[in-house]
């Protein structure tokens, strides 16, 4: 990977960021296709991003409004639930059933 591939990442997320901050800002006179970019960016987004996007205090009442307004978006899937369940309760218990197998 050389130097400016990586000065061309940073520009694209930081651009992603600021176009996200920016369709927010005009919320809610956007597009369809404008609040689907949003709820893209705030599920899969870098963390990093999605914080420094949801920690700006300017934004703060319109985020709201939006996160009120396609809530459904934001709610937990059934597969993730099964995932995080499985996660806690799951491996736990592999790893005593292993030991109990070689103790």
């Amino acid at each position: 990977m050389t130097q400016s591939t990586t000065y061309e990442e940073v520009r694209a997320i930081r651009a992603d960021r600021q176009h996200v901050a920016a369709l927010l800002d005009r919320y809610p006179r956007v597009s369809e296709d404008e609040t689907q970019e949003i709820i893209t960016f705030l599920r899969t987004g870098r963390h990093l991003d999605v914080g420094m996007v949801t920690g700006d205090d300017a934004l703060r009442p319109k985020l709201d409004a939006f996160m009120a307004d396609h809530k459904k978006h934001f709610r937990l899937k059934w597969t993730e639930i099964v995932a995080a369940v499985t996660g806690i309760f799951g491996i736990p218990t592999g790893a005593w059933l292993l030991w109990e197998a070689f103790a």
